[in-house]
């Protein structure tokens, strides 16, 4: 069987779909790890993601089609969508198209024997039409929309990240037929850091949270909440690093905007407490690797952040300034020991071990592949 796996659109730059970037990655090493001796990969990349697969799959055998040079831009991506993706599958004489993004290509020219797979990470930009109707300009609403809609009505087979994504899948009718769950993959363990890692200014102890000023991420919510976690302080609050934003002024704030992996890797690991008040997600992958260097970790009561840590996380409703504050005050009353850190650690990496592993996540997807949607089939976590 040959699969057509498009990472064209995919660039290790674009903050907002780093999650998707990331999963891409670690999919396609997966999946060439589990293939049978029949099977075979192309990898369609630009010239901006096309080292990071390679460096990801080193000694892989797979074809690599690289389409653009640099990350296309958005008319050739609608160019791309419409007509070029079904030329090259028909070149490559493809039997699956599989999109790690979630759209899948238009009818013109498609060839009737490939079957088109697309991951869903999530519906975030419903939930944008919903709750902040206008943050899109009309043109992006109606591209986005209609490239999802595109996606529920003629995929072959929707692949869900998690039991919460298809539950929204459903809620806007897509038939459960059509959806199998497949949780993500989580990378089991991390080459630890170091302070000399640490953003310049990060003290010794501090809170770490990451948000954004896009709307579901909730950085108000988070500043609120550590705003009433100082007022609860009797002695001194331990400061907040924010990441993710880099323009904040707030007491006891520093906003280190988009830091390198390095220095992520050491925040999680230095961090007495790690915030992450999301008010939607589709996975989300900071918790659990969060709780996998043993930091205490409070997020959002979000069924699926639930789902991902599988009760190694406190959870307080993301809306309550009051309730996260609270939580905040009562985590990081006192230093945490290194023995109730490694248990924490070791307690997540068998989390992610049992139900969140690359190999899992591989395995669940190729089923995918392999098979037609059957009603045994339905909703189960790969």
């Amino acid at each position: 069987m040959k699969i057509f796996f498009d990472a064209s659109e995919l660039t290790p730059s674009s903050a907002k779909s780093v999650g998707i970037y990331r999963y891409a990655l670690g999919l396609f090493s997966a999946l060439l790890k589990q293939r049978a001796v029949d099977d075979e990969l192309v990898l369609v990349c630009n010239g901006d993601n096309e080292r990071d697969f390679n460096a990801a799959c080193p000694g892989g055998d797979f074809t690599v089609v690289r389409v653009r040079q640099r990350m296309p831009g958005h008319l050739w991506r609608q160019w791309w969508m419409r007509l070029g993706c079904a030329l090259q599958v028909r070149q490559h004489d493809a039997d699956v198209y599989l999109s790690p993004k979630g759209f899948v290509p238009r009818g013109l020219a498609w060839p009737r024997r490939a079957r088109r797979v697309a991951v869903l990470h999530d519906l975030i930009p419903f939930w944008y039409f919903r709750h902040a109707p206008g943050y899109f300009g009309q043109l992006e609403t109606w591209l986005v929309s209609d490239a999802f809609e595109h996606a529920f009505r003629k995929a072959d087979r929707l692949v869900a990240i998690s039991q919460e994504t298809a539950h929204a899948l459903a809620e806007h009718g897509v038939p459960p037929e059509r959806v199998s769950v497949v949780l993500n993959g989580v990378d089991p363990s991390v080459e630890p850091a170091s302070r000399a890692d640490l953003p310049v200014g990060v003290p010794q102890r501090f809170i770490f949270a990451m948000a954004s000023g896009l709307p579901h991420k909730n950085q108000r919510g988070v500043l609120a909440a550590y705003a009433r976690y100082r007022s609860l302080v009797g002695g001194e609050p331990l400061p907040l690093v924010l990441c993710g934003a880099s323009d904040v002024q707030q007491a006891g704030v520093l906003s280190v905007g988009r830091v390198s992996d390095r220095a992520l890797r050491a925040l999680y690991q230095y961090a007495d407490l790690f915030v992450f008040l999301s008010l939607i997600e589709g996975f989300g992958y900071p918790p659990i690797e969060a709780l996998r260097v043993g930091t205490q970790t409070l997020c959002s009561e979000l069924g699926v952040l639930r789902e991902v840590t599988g009760g190694l996380a406190r959870h307080v409703d993301a809306g309550s300034a009051e309730q996260a504050g609270l939580a905040m005050h009562e985590l990081c009353a006192s230093p945490w020991s290194s023995n109730q850190r490694e248990f924490l650690s070791r307690e997540a990496l068998g989390r992610i071990e049992r139900h969140l592993s690359w190999e899992r996540c591989a395995n669940g997807v190729w089923r995918v592949l392999r098979s037609d949607a059957t009603s045994s089939d339905r909703l189960k976590v790969g």
